[in-house]
C-alpha cells in the first residue's frame, strides 16, 4: 500500500501478494550430439540452466593438470558450441546483468568414434605362411592417412605390447589366432577408431619331400630330382645338394655344381650319376629371402658293385625268412663303414647297430619287412641290395646281384623246412612261365630279356615277387681303350709306307725322264731302276691290292689276360692314287 506525504491519513488499498521464493543455486548441464563422427568432423556440446534464462555459458575441457576453459558463449546462443576433441567436459551459466554464476555442471566424457574403420593388411601377400618366414602386419586407418596416430593391437581379445602401424614377427605357430587394431590420436586419448576387422594368421610347417627318379639306376641315364613343397604353395627358388655322410649318423650337404643360385622350377636333371647317392633340396622365398631346412635325404640306388665300396649278402639272395640270420660285408677302400637300412614300405632310414662296423655285421630279422641296405664312409657309397624278410609261406630264391649276361642262374622255391622238390609253378612279370610243374628254373645263359619281377607258387601258396637284375656287358670290353693305340700306330705305319711308297715312284719318273733326255745309263741308274720296280710293283694298275698280316694284341690287366686277334687289314688302290682300307 501507499501513504500520501503530506497527509498520513490518506492510503491505497494493500497490492495483490507478490510471492518472492528463492531457489539454491542453480546447477548448469553439459549434454552432446552424436559422438561418432569422421575424421575432421566436430561434436556439438550444450550447456544450460534448467528453467531459467538470460544466461551465457562457459566451457571447460580437463587437461592432465588443471580445467582449461575452452569457449564462451553469448546470451541467446543455446548455449552450443563445436568440439573436434574427445575428452572430459563441463560448463556453467553466468547471468549476464549480475555476473551471478552457477554452479559447473558435472563431468561429462565425451568419447568420439571416428568412422574411418582400419583395415588390416600383411606382408608378404601369399596365401599360405610357413614357420621362419618374416612377417608384417600394417593397420591402415582409411582416410586417416595425415593423422598422428596410436595404434593398439590384440591378438584372440587379448592385448598386445605393441603399439605401433607395423607388428613384425618371425612366424611360428605361437603367432596363430585372430588379429584386430583400432587407432588413437596422440593428442587425444579419448577419440579413436573402432576395432578393424579380424584378420587371421595361420602358420604352416613347411614339408619338403625330394623324389628321384629312377630309383634304381640305369646304365647312361639321367636321375631327375623333384622338389615337392607340403602344402602345395608358390613363389620359392629352390636349392639342390649331394648328401655326404659324416660322423654323426647324419648327412652333410653339399650344392650341386650350378645350383647355388637356385632353380625357378622344382626340379632338377643329375647326369653321369653311376653309383649309389644321395640328394636333398631347400627352398626359399622373400625379401631377404628366408631358406627352409633341408628335406631328408633320398637316395638313388646303384645295384652295380665297384672295388671302393662294396656290400655282399650272405646268403645270396633276395627273400629271406624271420627265423634266419643275415650277414652283410662292407668292404672298400675305408677301414670305417655304416650300414644302413632304408624299409622301403614306410620309406624309414635308419642306422644299424653298430654305427660303424670295420667289416661285416649281423642282423636277426624280427619282422616281415622290405628294406634296402647300403654301406657309406665319407663320401663313398657302397652298392645296394633289396632285402625281403617273411615269416612263413614260401619264398624265391633269386640273386641279390645283377647276373651277367650270358651267365646261368637257377630260380628255386623253398619254404622253412628247406627246399621244394617239385610241383613248382614260376613266373615272371606276373605271366606264367611254361605251363607245367617243375623243381628249379634254371637260365643257361642270361640275357637282357630275362630282366624282370619273379614269383614262384607252390601248393596254393605264392611268393612275393622279386627283381632280377640283368648286368648289360659294355661292347667296349670287347674293343678296349688300350688296343685303340695299337690300331692308330698301324695306321700311322701304313700312311708312312704309302707316302714312301709315293715319293720314290715319283723320284724314280723324274729320274726316267731326265735319263731319256740324256740317253746315258751306267751302274747306279740301273740301281735306281731296280729300286723304282722293287717299290712301284704292288700299285700297279687301277685296282691293286696289298694285304697285311694279322695283328694280335694281348691283354693284361687285374691279373686276366686276353687275345684280341684283329683280321688282316687289306689297302685298296681305287683311283688316281687313293688307298682304302678293306
Amino acid at each position: 500500500m501507499a501513504t500520501s506525504r503530506d497527509d498520513s491519513y490518506p492510503s491505497t488499498t494493500w497490492s495483490e501478494a507478490f510471492t518472492v521464493s528463492v531457489l539454491q543455486k542453480p546447477r548448469a548441464t553439459l549434454t552432446s550430439g552424436t559422438t561418432t563422427i569422421s575424421v575432421g568432423g566436430s561434436v556439438s556440446l550444450s550447456c544450460s540452466v534448467r528453467d531459467s534464462d538470460g544466461w551465457k555459458y562457459e566451457f571447460y575441457r580437463k587437461s592432465l593438470t588443471r580445467w582449461e576453459k575452452l569457449a564462451e558463449t553469448n546470451v541467446g546462443d543455446n548455449g552450443v558450441i563445436q568440439v573436434s576433441k574427445g575428452g572430459i567436459y563441463r560448463c556453467r551459466g553466468e547471468r549476464e546483468t549480475s555476473g551471478y554464476l552457477s554452479d559447473m555442471s558435472g563431468e561429462a566424457t565425451i568419447l568420439i568414434t571416428f568412422t574411418n574403420k582400419p583395415v588390416i593388411t600383411r606382408q608378404p601377400s601369399w596365401s599360405q605362411i610357413f614357420q621362419g618366414e618374416k612377417i608384417t602386419l600394417t593397420c591402415e586407418v582409411q582416410g586417416g592417412e595425415k593423422t598422428d596416430w596410436k595404434y593398439y593391437w590384440w591378438r584372440n581379445s587379448q592385448s598386445l605390447p605393441d603399439n605401433e602401424k607395423l607388428l613384425q614377427f618371425t612366424a611360428s605357430e605361437s603367432f596363430n589366432g585372430e588379429y584386430e587394431c583400432m587407432a588413437r590420436r596422440k593428442v587425444d586419448f579419448y577419440s579413436s577408431t573402432t576395432w578393424s576387422e579380424a584378420f587371421t594368421v595361420s602358420v604352416l610347417r613347411l614339408k619338403l619331400v625330394l623324389s628321384v627318379s629312377p630309383s634304381w639306376l640305369i646304365p647312361g641315364a639321367s636321375v631327375t630330382l623333384i622338389c615337392h613343397t607340403e602344402p602345395p604353395s608358390a613363389g620359392w627358388s629352390f636349392y639342390w645338394f649331394k648328401a655326404v655322410p659324416n660322423s654323426q649318423d647324419s648327412y652333410t650337404y653339399e650344392p650341386l655344381p650350378g645350383t647355388s643360385s637356385g632353380t625357378a622350377n622344382n626340379s632338377f636333371t643329375v647326369h653321369g650319376q653311376t653309383h649309389t647317392a644321395g640328394y636333398a633340396c631347400s627352398a626359399g622365398r622373400g625379401d631377404p629371402l628366408i631358406y627352409t631346412q633341408h628335406s631328408r635325404p633320398t637316395f638313388v640306388w646303384s645295384s652295380g658293385v665297384h672295388p671302393s665300396a662294396s656290400l655282399t649278402v650272405n646268403p645270396d639272395r633276395v627273400q629271406h625268412f624271420t627265423s634266419e640270420s643275415l650277414s652283410l660285408t662292407c668292404e672298400g677302400s675305408s677301414s670305417q663303414w655304416r650300414l644302413i637300412r632304408f624299409l622301403t614300405d614306410d620309406s624309414l632310414l635308419s642306422f644299424l647297430p653298430p654305427a660303424t662296423i670295420r667289416r661285416s655285421t649281423y642282423i636277426k630279422n624280427e619282422a616281415p619287412r622290405k628294406a634296402v641296405y647300403w654301406c657309406e664312409s665319407g663320401t663313398e657309397f657302397s652298392n645296394a641290395v633289396n632285402i625281403s624278410t617273411h615269416s612263413d609261406g614260401v619264398i624265391l630264391v633269386s640273386p641279390v646281384y645283377p647276373v651277367p649276361v650270358g651267365e646261368s642262374v637257377t630260380l628255386l622255391c623253398v619254404m622253412k623246412t628247406g627246399n621244394i622238390s617239385s610241383d613248382v609253378f614260376f613266373y615272371k612279370n606276373n605271366k606264367l612261365i611254361e605251363n607245367e610243374r617243375r623243381r628249379e628254373m634254371k637260365i643257361s645263359a642270361v640275357s637282357e630279356s630275362d630282366e624282370g619281377f619273379y614269383k614262384c607258387q607252390y601248393n596254393g601258396r605264392e611268393s612275393a615277387q622279386s627283381w632280377m637284375a640283368v648286368q648289360f656287358v659294355s661292347r667296349k670290353k670287347s674293343f678296349p681303350l688300350w688296343s685303340i693305340g695299337l690300331i692308330c700306330g698301324l695306321l700311322i705305319s701304313l700312311l708312312l709306307l704309302l707316302w714312301r711308297s709315293k715319293r720314290t715312284k715319283d723320284s724314280c719318273f723324274n729320274r726316267s725322264q731326265s735319263s731319256q733326255q740324256s740317253q746315258t745309263t751306267d751302274h747306279s741308274s740301273n740301281q735306281l731302276e731296280d729300286q723304282c720296280n722293287t717299290y712301284a710293283s704292288p700299285f700297279q694298275g687301277e685296282s691293286t691290292n696289298v694285304t697285311y698280316s694279322s695283328v694280335e694284341l694281348k691283354n693284361i690287366k687285374n691279373g686276366e689276360s686276353d687275345n684280341v686277334t684283329y683280321s688282316s687289314t687289306e689297302l685298296k688302290k681305287v683311283k688316281n692314287g687313293e688307298y682304302w682300307m678293306l
